[in-house]
């Protein structure tokens, strides 16, 4: 088998089919598919950095032909005569200083007769300063994509490596399972440093490779 070396660009793919369902996330895709009958007119995914709800919001937010608001970019610069379902991405960034807005986004889709998917990350505590904001969240109907396991960490070191066009062998797929830390953050840093020290010294990806740079 052999393994080329290209350092190419990578395109993000959201499509329905491209999403791996297994029990650490079956709830979550559970939650989008019962769309449009959420309580309240919102719903939100918790999960960690790298989880999926990024993907899964994006799933939504081409069901529901929804508008993003991305509090990552400090996005909150929607229009007040808006009438569109909503996406609110990286919830857990949110500001003091945009809480009326995100309160004034929530108050209009309900007058609107429109819905709201919020995506949060698990590790961090919100603290409130509108009340109604924190009150009318705290209602909303909610789940958690999990922590990953063996089966959902073998299907994204083998994607990570298709999407980059580099084949690996099965038997290093499962070495590389068994080492990785159980955490969506830190399996998309370690395939990224894996395959960048791949490309810079030209090496195979192999379980030598890997024993020598990597779990020695």
């Amino acid at each position: 088998m052999n393994q080329f070396f290209f350092d190419l660009e990578t395109k993000t793919n959201f499509s329905e089919s491209d999403f791996f369902v297994n029990s650490t996330n079956k709830k979550a895709v559970d939650l989008v598919s019962l769309w449009p009958d959420w309580h309240n007119k919102a719903a939100i995914i918790y999960g960690e950095s790298k989880s999926g709800k990024s993907h899964l919001g994006n799933i939504w937010m081409q069901k529901a032909e929804a508008t993003l608001v991305d509090l990552k970019y400090n996005d909150t610069n929607l229009n007040k005569k808006n009438k569109k379902n909503i996406l609110i991405d990286n919830f857990s960034l949110i500001k003091p200083d945009q809480e009326n807005v995100i309160l004034d986004i929530f108050n209009q889709c309900l007058f609107n007769d429109n819905y709201i998917l919020f995506l949060c990350s698990d590790s961090e505590n919100i603290n409130f300063r509108y009340k109604d904001l924190e009150s009318r969240f705290n209602s909303i109907l909610s789940t958690i994509i999990e922590k990953p396991d063996d089966q959902i960490i073998e299907v994204l070191i083998n994607k990570f490596f298709s999407d980059h066009q580099v084949l690996i062998a099965i038997d290093v797929i499962k070495y590389l399972s068994g080492r990785i830390e159980r955490s969506y953050n830190d399996l998309s840093i370690t395939l990224n440093e894996i395959n960048n020290l791949s490309l810079k010294n030209k090496k195979k990806i192999t379980i030598p490779f890997l024993r020598e740079n990597f779990f020695k």
